[in-house]
């Protein structure tokens, strides 16, 4: 704490500190927009070529942008803070404004209490944010996606190949059509091939990486015959995972239509009187036909999880009752833990990079905005390197997961409180 400030000085002090929040506003702005855009690259590709497709409408990708944008102001809001610490009071301590500040007789800690105070209003709006806005802004892009994939798949052109996401590992499917009806706009004569890769078994899987790691040992102690006998084994193993065959089908049906099923989360193609055509890979000239008259084949996209028709909110969708209420029934409860510890830790990062920026750049002066995202940078990748470490130890169960993921809050917070000290002690 500084001194207690007399009458006279408390007009000076509040006139230091609203220009203390100005300094603030641009850089926090420039931060803001950098540290968002970063992350609206990863999916601006994705926006663009929506947009030219002449089948989504533009009011759709705009909701689709809108909805993942609170999502990415959570993360980015704590950087921007840092950025804007950085830069306006590294200008102050440059300009010499700091020192005249000490001179005329205010302790900095005067200067500090707002910028802290604007850190907190962040951090609790961000927490409050995070409890319901921001799980319901996720679910909505994910409704938005399929709707958008909806549009697509409904507008796919006669007599071309399109490829179906069927979500699934390992496995692809191509659609294509001869016709379109002109009245009610069903296709005609569709055909859909399906493949699907032969799959690993685990038990293989740790057979062979237990392999790898004798080969390893046997390299090391240049035990050459054992070495040949690990080989020949490994070589076994590889040649096995050669001759599996790949599982292929051919459903062809008269007529069909895309549905979209949004309170499933799940988009369907439904065809009428057709047949599945494959083969049995063990026995190649066995030749089975299933015909039917209707059917309808399930399409998952990508930012979906349905499983048999049903969907299953993704941590991040979910409310934080609705998280604590998962952690409750699942056997596996550390995905939503570590969410629901995630959704007051990363607000919290608001407080600590102000207590570490502001006394850091008093010290180091980051005159240049090069020098401020460099140390920004820095300190970023050291927060999100802690913090994401700690989020694999909440994956797994671990009784430290907790302790791990405020650690990079306290770490910071405690150089910054000791850094912070030693600047107003001064």
């Amino acid at each position: 704490m500084g001194p207690t400030l007399g009458r006279l000085e408390v007009s000076r002090v509040t006139i230091l500190q609203r220009y203390m929040l100005r300094e603030l506003l641009e850089p926090f702005g420039l931060g803001l927009g950098v540290f968002t855009f970063v992350f609206l690259v990863g999916q601006l590709y994705r926006i663009l070529d929506l947009l030219m497709n002449q089948s989504v409408r533009p009011l759709v990708v705009i909701e689709l942008i809108l909805a993942l944008l609170p999502g990415i102001l959570s993360l980015t809001i704590p950087m921007a803070l840092l950025v804007a610490v950085l830069l306006s009071v590294g200008r102050l301590a440059a300009d010499r404004e700091i020192l005249a500040i000490r001179m005329s007789g205010v302790n900095l800690v005067h200067i500090f209490w707002p910028v802290l105070g604007v850190a907190a209003t962040a951090a609790l709006l961000m927490i409050l944010g995070n409890q319901k806005l921001v799980p319901f802004l996720n679910l909505k892009s994910t409704d938005l996606a399929i709707q958008i994939e909806f549009d697509v798949l409904s507008s796919i052109p006669p007599n071309r190949f399109f490829e179906l996401d069927t979500a699934a590992e390992g496995q692809s499917s191509v659609f294509f059509y001869e016709k379109r009806e002109p009245v009610t706009g069903d296709m005609k004569h569709i055909n859909i091939k399906t493949t699907i890769e032969p799959k690993t078994d685990e038990t293989e899987k740790a057979r062979e990486k237990q392999l790898r790691e004798r080969m390893k040992t046997a390299i090391k102690s240049n035990d050459k015959r054992t070495l040949a006998a690990l080989r020949k084994e490994l070589q076994k193993i590889e040649q096995a995972r050669k001759d599996r065959k790949v599982n292929e089908s051919l459903i062809c049906a008269n007529q069909g239509r895309i549905e979209a099923d949004l309170a499933a989360r799940m988009i369907s193609i439904h065809l009428t009187t057709g047949s599945i055509h494959f083969v049995d890979p063990d026995r190649p000239t066995a030749y089975n036909i299933i015909r039917f008259d209707e059917m309808r084949k399930g399409i998952r996209p990508r930012m979906t999880r349905t499983e048999e028709g049903a969907y299953e909110k993704a941590p991040r969708e979910m409310s934080t009752a609705e998280l604590r209420t998962a952690m409750i029934n699942s056997t596996k409860p550390g995905r939503y833990y570590t969410e629901l510890l995630q959704r007051f830790s990363i607000p919290l990062a608001c407080i600590a990079f102000v207590l570490i920026g502001f006394p850091l750049a008093v010290y180091v002066k980051p005159t240049g905005k090069a020098i401020a995202f460099a140390i920004s940078f820095f300190l970023i990748l050291l927060y999100y390197g802690l913090l994401n470490y700690g989020i694999s130890l909440g994956r797994t169960g671990s009784t430290m997961a907790g302790f791990a993921i405020f650690f990079p809050n306290i770490l910071l917070a405690l150089v910054g409180s000791f850094l912070l000290y030693r600047m107003v002690m001064k």
